[in-house]
C-alpha cells in the first residue's frame, strides 16, 4: 500500500482518467479538427465541374462521384423513385452546412451506441448486438418469408420468382438494397467521420488510422480522376484543382488561396491523428501500470508533465509547421526578391515568369531549396543552444503548474 497517495479525482485510474479535462481537451481537439477537415474537404472536392454540369442545362437532376452526400442521394431518388430514410435524417430539407446536422448527430448517436457496448456488462453487449442485428435481419427478410409462405399456402409452392406479380416476391428485397445503396452515397461523407468519433471516443487505433487512409484515397482518387489524360477519355465531372499554385495573396503575400486550401487539409490531418494518438497512448500507459502505482504522486506528476508537455507540443509544433510549409512553398518568390533588390538586373523578373516555377515542379524546387537553406543554418546558428532555452523554458512552465 503506497502511504502517500494522492485522491481518486487525481488518480490514474481509467476511469477518473477519462473525465480529466486534458484528456477531454484533447478528445475534443481531434473531434474539431475531424470536423472541420471534413467541411474543407467537401469545399475543395465536393464539386462538380463547370463543363459537366452545363450538360444537365435542362434542369435535370445530375451526380459526379464527387465528395458530397446530397446530390448523389437526390440523382438516386430520382432514379429509384424514393429514399428508405426520410430526408431530414440526410439533410436533404436543408441548405448550405446545414445539411451536414442532421447526419452528423445520426454519427454520434451511432458512436455513443457502440461505446455503451464497449463499456457494458458482457450480457447487455451481447443483447444489444442481437437486437441490432435481429432487427435488420428482421427488417430485410420478414416481409419476403411473410409473402412467400402466404402464396405458397394459396397457390402450392413456387419459386419466389414467378412469372405473376403474386407469385413474385422478390420486390419485397428491394427496399433492402435500396437501403445499402443509399447508406454508400451517405457513407462517402460520413464513414470517415463515425469511425474518426469511434476511434476518438472509443479509444481505437485502429479507427482512426482507418479514416486517415480513407482521406488520403478520396484526394488520390480525385487526382488520378481528373488527371488530363484521363479526363481525354473519361470525364466523370470532377473539377480538377488549379495546375499553378497562383499567386500568394493570403497573409502578407505568405501563401496563394489554394496553398492555404491544401496546408489546411494537411495540418488537420496531423492534428486529427496526433491528439487522438495521444489520448490512446496515455491511457494505455495508465492501464498497465500496477494498482498501487495508479496513485503514486510521483507517477501522478511525470504523467501530468508528459500530457503538459504533449498539449505545448501540440500547439506550437503545428503552427511551427505550418509557417515554415508556408514560407517552403513561397521561398522562391523570397529569393527572386532577394536577388532582384540586390542586383536589379533583368533575370530575377525572367525567372519569376518562367512557367516551371509556376507549376507543381516549382513549388517542388522552392521546397528543396528551403531545406537546403536549414540545413545550412544549422553551421551559423547554435542551434543547441536555442533547443536548450526552449526546454528550460518548458521545463520553468511544467515546475510553476505543478
Amino acid at each position: 500500500m503506497v502511504k502517500n497517495s494522492v485522491p481518486d479525482s487525481q488518480s490514474l485510474e481509467i476511469s477518473y482518467l477519462r473525465k480529466r479535462w486534458k484528456i477531454i481537451f484533447l478528445q475534443l481537439i481531434s473531434t474539431a479538427a475531424l470536423l472541420a477537415l471534413m467541411n474543407r474537404m467537401i469545399k475543395i472536392y465536393g464539386t462538380c465541374s463547370e463543363s459537366f454540369v452545363e450538360t444537365y442545362s435542362d434542369g435535370s437532376n445530375y451526380w459526379c462521384p464527387s465528395y458530397e452526400h446530397t446530390r448523389g442521394l437526390i440523382w438516386f431518388r430520382e432514379q429509384t423513385g424514393s429514399l428508405v430514410l426520410p430526408d431530414a435524417i440526410h439533410g436533404l430539407d436543408q441548405t448550405g452546412n446545414m445539411t451536414l446536422v442532421a447526419p452528423l448527430i445520426l454519427c454520434v448517436i451511432l458512436t455513443a451506441i457502440w461505446i455503451y457496448t464497449l463499456t457494458a456488462k458482457e450480457s447487455i453487449s451481447r443483447n444489444i448486438r442481437r437486437f441490432l442485428i435481429g432487427g435488420m435481419l428482421a427488417w430485410g427478410l420478414l416481409p419476403f418469408v411473410i409473402s412467400w409462405i402466404l402464396a405458397i399456402s394459396s397457390f402450392g409452392f413456387h419459386l419466389p420468382w414467378g412469372e405473376t406479380d403474386d407469385l413474385n416476391h422478390l420486390s419485397h428485397l428491394w427496399k433492402p438494397v435500396l437501403f445499402i445503396f443509399e447508406l454508400v452515397f451517405l457513407g462517402i461523407v460520413f464513414a470517415p467521420i463515425l469511425s474518426g468519433l469511434m476511434g476518438i471516443w472509443g479509444l481505437s487505433r485502429k479507427l482512426l488510422t482507418w479514416t486517415i487512409g480513407y482521406y488520403l484515397t478520396i484526394i488520390g482518387i480525385h487526382a488520378i480522376l481528373t488527371f488530363e489524360g484521363i479526363t481525354e477519355s473519361v470525364d466523370l465531372g470532377l473539377t480538377p484543382l488549379p495546375a499553378q499554385i497562383g499567386e500568394a495573396t493570403l497573409f502578407g503575400g505568405l501563401v496563394s488561396p489554394l496553398s492555404l486550401n491544401l496546408l489546411q487539409v494537411a495540418i488537420l490531418l496531423l492534428v486529427y491523428l496526433e491528439s487522438g494518438s495521444a489520448v490512446i497512448s496515455n491511457m494505455e500507459y495508465a492501464s498497465m501500470l500496477p494498482g498501487e502505482a495508479r496513485r503514486d504522486p510521483e507517477y501522478v506528476r511525470q504523467f501530468n508533465n508528459v500530457l503538459n508537455g504533449h498539449i505545448a507540443h501540440l500547439i506550437g509544433v503545428m503552427a511551427l509547421v505550418s509557417v515554415t510549409t508556408a514560407i517552403a512553398l513561397e521561398f522562391d518568390d523570397f529569393l527572386i526578391s532577394t536577388v532582384s533588390a540586390l542586383s536589379g538586373g533583368q533575370w530575377a523578373g525572367q525567372v519569376r515568369e518562367s512557367l516551371e516555377l509556376q507549376l507543381t515542379y516549382g513549388k517542388v524546387i522552392s521546397a528543396g531549396l528551403f531545406l537546403i537553406v536549414v540545413a545550412g543554418m544549422r553551421f551559423v546558428l547554435p542551434w543547441q543552444r536555442v533547443t536548450g532555452v526552449v526546454e528550460s523554458t518548458l521545463l520553468r512552465f511544467r515546475s510553476s503548474e505543478s
